[in-house]
């Protein structure tokens, strides 16, 4: 026989007012029952281990309790005695995912019509309700709708967007809101005094970070940690018994990263591995670490506020985050989070946080596109990007950095023109190209050669405003700029394309994004053609004729819209 009784059952709540973090749904619970207008039926969502259940139960008890129906059940009379021991034959609880099926929900309304047997009302409690099939739920309809007048239901549940909107409709909702960091430690406190364990502050507050918002949680781990512990418990042994990662070992991961040491953070997922750390918990770890960060550096110091840790922990984060670009941190945390996505379901997770790493400390080095808009961020904020390894005998113009002007040599005459540094031979990268320049009167604001070489970048421009209209537009062509409109033309079988992208809405994405590429205002218009040669060619001073075949037929598409110029011809020779 176990005699030993776990320490979230020796402290669930026995009334409203022991209840923490939902005062809210009590008050109005107990203002309810004191002015006699209980509902037939109640729906009682939100996060696990926030109080669903036990609030169910002492409704249970209030409206049964011998002194009642009263707020303030007194918890010793027969009724509250065996409704707090699970024994009321007038209180039943089911599991709903065990009694899924309508037969369940059949016998149910048999038995619902009979009178309570010795308290004054039957309360069904049905926990885990969204585990119900769709029969079982249409069954229980017309019963929850007009139940008799001595039964009430309480249903629970962590997922209430997979109940029917029909359920809903005739349930009184009421959403449990996560528990504070602050709310829960003080219950551990509190728990931890009159319970004689031995667990200093430091360790107190891991737990409650823990928890995630959970009072049951935070009492599980405290119950398992005083079980374990041979004498004070302190943060080391939290982290050990739970296999976290430590808050020292997580800022020294994200402090390689921010030092762009790719090497050093390579090391410490290497040490944590051989930790025996949980690979996918490193890589939560990490992610929470970066969050806090993010909420530092853009929140200041009202981040303290919104952060569930202890004021130590916030001026450590703002001493981490000063300096550190927003972009950067931003970067990190979607890198971190699609890592710990694919981890969840890969064989090799440790893959997936190295790879991460790399990526958060070295943007040169990461080939997607946030990746080139990190090292356009750092061109444009006048510094030089990072080495990619040695030179080449060849260096040529690529997009990451401009080629450098060719040396003149200096003539030695009198001359003081002589010594003047000569002119570099192209303009610079991000130098504005001369399609910005003030054009002529009547002339385009921009050439078609020069949306089409920006094109690419259009397209990325509207995807991330609206990815339904990226899908549109992506078989479109350059066809013209007349004045500041801008055709873009679609094949004949794309006709839904057309009319769904000269609608006011999606005409106004494109838009945007060709003022943000171009900087000019261009106005927009697609059209459909169905001929080849409708598509004018590029202007270019020298132009070679497109290849033939397959790889003509690419080369011709993407010289259509990017306004490339081939010069070699592959199926040549």
């Amino acid at each position: 026989m176990v005699s030993h009784v776990s320490v979230y059952r020796r402290w669930r709540p026995k009334t409203f007012e022991e209840i923490i973090g939902q005062e809210r749904i009590t008050r109005t619970l107990q203002n309810a029952i004191r002015a006699g207008r209980t509902s037939h039926a109640y729906l009682f969502a939100g996060h696990r281990g926030t109080g669903k259940t036990t609030t169910a139960r002492i409704l249970a008890k209030a409206l049964n309790c011998a002194q009642g129906p009263t707020p303030t059940p007194d918890n010793t009379c027969p009724q509250c005695v065996a409704i707090a021991k699970g024994v009321s034959m007038d209180v039943i609880e089911i599991d709903g995912a065990s009694n899924t099926s309508v037969d369940d929900v059949r016998d149910l309304k048999e038995k619902i019509v009979l009178a309570p047997t010795e308290s004054r009302y039957k309360v069904y409690i049905i926990d885990e309700v969204h585990m119900l099939s769709t029969s079982a739920f249409n069954a229980l309809l017309k019963t929850l709708e007009e139940p008799p007048a001595h039964a009430v239901f309480v249903l629970v549940t962590t997922e209430p967007h997979r109940i029917p909107a029909t359920v809903l409709s005739r349930c009184q909702r009421f959403d449990f809101r996560r528990v504070s960091f602050a709310e829960i430690l003080g219950r551990l406190r509190t728990i931890a005094a009159q319970d004689g364990i031995a667990i200093d502050e430091a360790a107190l507050a891991q737990i409650a970070r823990v928890a995630d918002g959970s009072v049951r949680d935070a009492e599980s781990v405290l119950d398992q940690l005083s079980a374990y512990a041979g004498g004070t418990i302190d943060r080391a042994l939290v982290t050990e018994v739970l296999g976290l990662v430590d808050e020292d070992a997580a800022a020294a991961f994200a402090e390689a990263a921010l030092r762009r040491d790719v090497a050093a953070a390579l090391r410490l997922a290497q040490e944590a591995a051989d930790a025996g750390k949980d690979i996918r918990q490193v890589l939560r770890a990490l992610l929470e670490h970066f969050r806090d960060l993010l909420l530092v550096k853009t929140c200041g110091p009202q981040a303290a506020e919104i952060l569930d840790a202890p004021r130590e922990h916030y001026e450590r984060l703002a001493q981490q985050a000063d300096g550190v670009a927003v972009s950067d941190l931003l970067r990190a945390v979607r890198v971190l989070n699609d890592a710990a996505n694919d981890a969840r379901w890969s064989t090799q997770p440790r893959l997936a946080l190295e790879v991460a790493l790399v990526r958060v400390a070295r943007p040169d080095m990461d080939p997607s596109m946030e990746g080139v808009l990190a090292r356009l961020e750092r061109l444009e904020s006048g510094g030089a990007p990072a080495a990619q390894g040695p030179p080449r005998d060849e260096p040529r113009q690529t997009a990451d950095a401009p080629a450098p002007p060719a040396r003149q040599p200096r003539e030695r005459t009198g001359d003081p023109k002589a010594t003047a540094p000569a002119p570099p031979l192209a303009p610079p990268l991000l130098a504005t190209p001369p399609a910005l320049a003030t054009p002529p009167a009547g002339a385009p604001l921009v050439s078609i050669d020069d949306v089409r070489r920006q094109w690419a970048r259009v397209l990325e421009h509207v995807k991330r405003q609206k990815m339904i209209c990226h899908a549109l537009l992506i078989d479109g062509t350059p066809l013209e700029v007349s004045g500041d409109v801008l055709t873009v033309g679609l094949r004949s079988a794309y006709a839904f394309h057309m009319e769904n992208l000269n609608r006011p809405e999606n005409r106004e994405v494109v838009e945007r994004a060709l003022s943000t590429v171009l900087a000019q205002p261009l106005r927009f218009r697609c059209r459909l053609f169905d001929a080849p040669g409708e598509v004018p060619a590029p202007a270019s001073a020298e132009r070679v004729d497109a290849p033939s075949g397959h790889a003509g037929a690419f080369l011709e598409r993407a010289r259509q819209l990017f306004g490339a110029q081939i010069v070699d011809d592959p199926s040549a020779g």
